[in-house]
């Protein structure tokens, strides 16, 4: 080394003499301060800085593409950020920057002043009224189909011989729209088709619904059927009754007093305190409710 060369110098310095700032720092206007570090970001710069005379903050010394500032930490024109990264707009080339200097809102990307009949995020649609050409690069007006125009009307006027010949463009920069539905039958026809497939289609649609309303309707009426006779038999099953069975009487009054004197009375009286008479009838002493049939 050199005669008066400092060796490893300290606090983020270099040079012979230690007066230098390393790469990536800058010496602040502030003696005691020292080298401090660049607040730019290699991602948007180079991640060098200065400061300028008359400035007391430090500056970028160049930002990348798509990025300005002093810090580069702001997104250029054509620009936007996404996730603190500068991305360019992606408008297809539909909005012109000398109309729309920024081209799309730098916060979330959405295309400024859409051209040429697009509209949408990215200018990628066509404007109601308009579709694509056969390319898929242009947005045309949707022109009305008309039915086979005549190419030359030829009419004379009286006493005269010469003919005045109307071509298909002048009849068709002339004549407003009802005139030439007026002339041409067929377009009116086309027309009143369309209508009445639209209406055929709702009407298929309301008939499709109100059949599946239907089924539905019947399929729960017989669900709700098929229960209540179930319901039905169930309880006509367990409910309870009674049987009444009458058996025949073979007791004869007549000729039980006949049979008296010879009979075994003593199963037919429940206490001794029925009696019998000497002339061969029954006398019940105790109440009716004793006697066994």
């Amino acid at each position: 080394h050199s005669p008066g060369t400092c060796l490893d110098c300290q606090e983020n310095t270099e040079g012979k003499h230690c007066e230098l700032c390393k790469e990536g720092f800058y010496r602040s206007t502030h003696p005691a301060h020292g080298c401090q570090h660049c607040p730019c970001s290699i991602v948007a710069s180079t991640g060098t800085c200065h400061i300028q005379p008359g400035e007391s903050v430090p500056r970028c010394d160049k930002c990348r593409q798509g990025y300005t500032g002093l810090n580069c930490n702001q997104c250029d024109k054509g620009y936007y950020n996404s996730d603190s990264i500068c991305v360019r707009c992606k408008c297809n080339g539909n909005v012109d920057p000398a109309l729309s200097p920024s081209v799309c809102r730098p916060d979330s990307g959405e295309c400024i002043g859409c051209l040429y009949h697009t509209t949408g995020f990215h200018c990628e649609l066509c404007q109601e009224g308009y579709s694509r050409d056969s390319e898929g690069t242009n947005c045309t007006r949707k022109e009305a189909t008309l039915g086979p125009e005549p190419t030359e009307f030829t009419t004379s006027a009286p006493n005269t011989t010469k003919a005045t010949s109307f071509s298909t463009a002048v009849l068709n920069s002339t004549l407003s729209p009802t005139t030439l539905q007026t002339i041409f039958p067929i377009s009116s026809s086309d027309n009143s088709t369309s209508a009445f497939a639209d209406v055929s289609w709702t009407q298929f649609n309301i008939i499709i619904l109100t059949v599946i309303i239907i089924v539905v309707v019947l399929l729960m009426g017989f669900v709700g059927a098929v229960y209540m006779y179930r319901e039905y038999q169930n309880r006509k099953l367990n409910a309870p009754f009674w049987t009444i069975e009458l058996k025949e009487d073979n007791i004869s009054f007549s000729s039980y007093h006949d049979s008296i004197p010879n009979a075994d009375v003593s199963g037919l009286l429940e206490d001794d305190g029925n009696e019998v008479a000497p002339n061969g009838q029954l006398t019940l002493t105790t109440p009716m409710h004793n006697y066994k049939a």
